[in-house]
C-alpha cells in the first residue's frame, strides 16, 4: 500500500454538505476527512456484525447438517412432504406433528413422544418437525438429530480411545449434545434389543441417558419408540422417565396401525 504523503494534502475551497468543514484534496480526489472516517467504522462494524451472524449461525442452524448422529441415512431428507399419508392414521400423525412443529416454532417448549409400531414412520415425522425448526425459526435455533444407539457406541468408543488429540468424553459429548435448543432422540429401546425380552437398560445407557435429560430441563425433547408406557417404565429408571413425561400433555403422537413403510418390492 502506498504511504500517504502529506506533502500533496491541499485544503480545498468547498465544504462538506454534511459537516460543514473544509474539503481535502489528495491524488485527484477531494474527500471530507470525517465521511471518510465515519466510512471506515461502518465498514468496520459492518464486518464485526457479518462475522456475528456467521458465528450464530455455525452454532445454531448448521449444528442440524454438522453434528446430527442419524442410523438411518434415508431420514437425513425426510421432510412433512416426502411423508405418505395414505389412511386415517397417518394422516392423522402427519397433522398433529405439523402443528407440533408450528408449536416450537411459536417458542412453546415441550417434550414429544412418537410411540407405536415399528417402520410407521415415527422417525420420519421426527425428522420432519426437527428439519421444520431449524429451517424456519427466527432467529435461528439450535437443533440435532440423535440415534441413540449410535450414541453410545460413539461414546463407547471414547473409553479406549487413545488418540491424543481427541479429547473427547462421555461428559463432554453429553453437554454438548444436551445444549440444543430441540433434540431428538430416536430409537428409545433399540439400544437393549428386542421388544418383549424383559432386559431393562444398561446401568451405562441409564447413566447416559439421566444425564442427558436433566441436563435439557427447560428444553424440548423428541422421542421416538416402539416401546409402549408400561414397557418404557420397566425398563427405565423412573427419574429418567419423568424428566422425559414432562410437559408432555398433548403431544404424544400413536402409531397403532401394522405396517413398515420401509418394505420395498
Amino acid at each position: 500500500m502506498e504511504a500517504l504523503n502529506f506533502n500533496q494534502l491541499k485544503i480545498s475551497v468547498d465544504r462538506c454538505g454534511k459537516h460543514d468543514i473544509p474539503l481535502v484534496e489528495y491524488g485527484g480526489r477531494t474527500t471530507c476527512v470525517v465521511c471518510q472516517r465515519e466510512r471506515v467504522i461502518e465498514d468496520e462494524q459492518k464486518m464485526i456484525e457479518e462475522a456475528e451472524k456467521r458465528y450464530v449461525k455455525r452454532v445454531t442452524y448448521d449444528r442440524f447438517e454438522k453434528d446430527s448422529i442419524i442410523g438411518d441415512v434415508t431420514l437425513k431428507n425426510a421432510t412433512f412432504q416426502s411423508f405418505i399419508s395414505d389412511d386415517d392414521e397417518s394422516i392423522r400423525n402427519k397433522k398433529q406433528t405439523r402443528q407440533i412443529a408450528a408449536s416450537y416454532l411459536d417458542g412453546e417448549t415441550f417434550n414429544t413422544l412418537l410411540t407405536g409400531t415399528p417402520g410407521a414412520g415415527k422417525s420420519h415425522l421426527a425428522m420432519a418437525i426437527l428439519r421444520a425448526v431449524n429451517e424456519n425459526s427466527d432467529p435461528w435455533r439450535s437443533c440435532l438429530f440423535l440415534s441413540l444407539d449410535e450414541f453410545l457406541l460413539q461414546i463407547r468408543n471414547t473409553f479406549s480411545n487413545n488418540d491424543r488429540n481427541n479429547n473427547e468424553t462421555e461428559q463432554t459429548m453429553i453437554s454438548r449434545i444436551a445444549d440444543v435448543d430441540l433434540l431428538v432422540i430416536d430409537d428409545l429401546g433399540a439400544e437393549t434389543g428386542f421388544i418383549g425380552t424383559g432386559k431393562t437398560a444398561t446401568d451405562f445407557t441409564q447413566r447416559v441417558l439421566y444425564s442427558l435429560m436433566n441436563k435439557r430441563q427447560g428444553k424440548s425433547t423428541i422421542v421416538t419408540t416402539n416401546l409402549n408406557s408400561d414397557q418404557l417404565t420397566a425398563m427405565y429408571d423412573g427419574k429418567i422417565i419423568s424428566r422425559i413425561y414432562r410437559k408432555l400433555e398433548g403431544h404424544i403422537v400413536t402409531f397403532e396401525t401394522e405396517r413398515d413403510r420401509r418394505i420395498k418390492f
